[in-house]
């Protein structure tokens, strides 16, 4: 009773200290802010350069948001409870810092745009990966009785209109899954290839960043090919929100899926917004007004880098109320577990690989399918149907843990096992469920999860 007591009272002095912090910081936020703006004022009276004035405001902000992020990534990792969720979190927290420290430098260093811009790009499509992750662990792990039960169980749907209007919607069940996580998975494969191929038009000197009428530079084809993979992405993530919303419900979805689009999806119309407001000269460019050798399509992009590391102070502090470590701390957290273990697990990006590696060898197999259908009018032989994809993933789970015993020498251990993914979940028949590491985190609703 006594140790009880003890350790309500450490609670109430932690959360009481928590407050004041949260205070003592909001009070030095406001003066940081104050005294920003006084000291922009007196740059500008005193005819500092308009991109130096710029940096200097954009660095103070990005100074500002880096440790609330790096606050709430502490927490989480000091309360690792729930690693097959918190993984996927604190990759998307970092959005934040990434973000920020890229347009800042772009900002300072223009002629390096191309590079910064395209590594915040690659990283935005990680973290739609990460948040269609999120929501599947949740539903596979906390709902009863697990994902692809649950979609089946759904009425028949449509598509959103105009893709209604020529694409059928799959069957809810596996298929549906299946349009989701390539649709997501998609942007993931596009965003590195174009990235790439942005690099070496670049270095041919055809890339033409911001010339988005030109059609003789790379830019506005590269760029439209990753709005439409972007959109069809996050338009993937609609579908399977409005498919398992209530299901969802515990972890708050709507407010996590607001505050990850409006980063990574209005953040491009944005900078297409003040590119064609550069165009059509409603913003004018003096190069004497401005001290600088700015074009006009730098300057929509150099605009473009200073609003982004503004709005990223107050994405941290959306996150921070969007992605609380508070919802884990009711979650027991295994007490050999080290902090250098939850952060190794942070950075394990095989789950992302096997997920690549799987949504490669899919769409390989249905395009040789398809072409040997087509072949197959002209010949009168037709290829066998395509085995169920439940089927097939469940033999490459049983062949690949035979192979892995086999291999060893040695059976492994369940904890060797359940880091290879999809593989421990064979030996999880029960409630509970691994945590990706070998140890047991929760239990599926109705066994007092948190999240129930």
């Amino acid at each position: 009773m006594v140790q009880r007591e003890d350790g309500d009272q450490r609670a109430v002095m932690s959360g009481l200290f928590r407050k004041v912090l949260k205070t003592v910081w909001v009070l030095i936020n406001i003066v940081v802010l104050i005294a920003l703006a006084l000291s922009a004022w007196d740059m500008h009276r005193n005819r500092r350069a308009a991109h130096f004035i710029a940096w200097f405001v954009a660095g103070v902000f990005v100074l500002l948001a880096v440790p609330i992020t790096f606050y709430e990534v502490a927490q989480h990792l000091e309360n690792y409870r729930m690693p097959r969720l918190q993984r996927h979190v604190i990759r998307i927290l970092f959005m934040v810092p990434i973000y920020a420290v890229d347009c800042w430098l772009a900002l300072r260093f223009k002629d390096g745009t191309i590079y910064f811009d395209t590594i915040r790009e690659c990283y935005e499509a990680y973290v739609i990966y990460n948040f269609y992750a999120y929501c599947t662990v949740y539903l596979q792990e906390f709902c009863n009785p697990g994902l692809e039960q649950i979609i089946a169980r759904k009425p028949p749907a449509r598509h959103i209109w105009p893709i209604s209007a020529f694409l059928d919607f799959p069957r809810m069940g596996e298929p549906f899954l299946r349009l989701c996580r390539h649709g997501v998975i998609n942007y993931v494969v596009v965003r590195p290839l174009t990235t790439a191929l942005a690099f070496v038009s670049e270095a041919n000197g055809v890339y033409g960043d911001g010339q988005i009428l030109n059609p003789l530079v790379a830019y506005p084809y590269l760029a439209l090919l990753n709005n439409v993979s972007q959109a069809w992405a996050m338009y993937c993530l609609i579908l399977l929100y409005r498919a398992t919303h209530e299901e969802l419900a515990p972890i708050r979805p709507f407010y996590k899926f607001c505050t990850v689009k409006a980063v990574v999806f209005l953040s491009f119309w944005q900078g297409q917004t003040l590119l064609f407001m550069v165009k059509m000269q409603w913003i004018k460019v003096s190069q004497r007004e401005t001290k600088t050798d700015y074009d006009a399509a730098e300057v929509a992009t150099a605009m473009q880098e200073f609003l982004i590391c503004v709005e990223m102070f107050f994405a941290a502090i959306a996150h921070s109320y969007a992605f609380p470590p508070s919802e884990y701390f009711g979650a027991q957290i295994p007490k050999e577990r080290r902090m250098i273990d939850n952060i190794a697990d942070m950075f394990d990006l095989r789950d992302v690989y096997h997920d690549v590696v799987n949504y490669g060898e899919s769409n390989q197999e249905r395009l040789s399918h398809r072409w040997m259908s087509f072949v197959g009018l002209f010949t009168g032989k037709q290829p066998p149907p395509l085995a169920s994809p439940s089927t097939k993933v469940r033999g490459q789970q049983e062949s690949e843990f035979a192979r892995l015993v086999d291999s060893s020498g040695r059976p492994m251990s369940d904890v060797e096992m359940s880091r290879i993914p999809g593989i421990g979940s064979l030996n999880n028949g029960g409630s509970e469920r691994s945590a990706g590491d070998g140890r047991v985190y929760g239990e599926r609703s109705g066994g007092g999860s948190r999240f129930d």
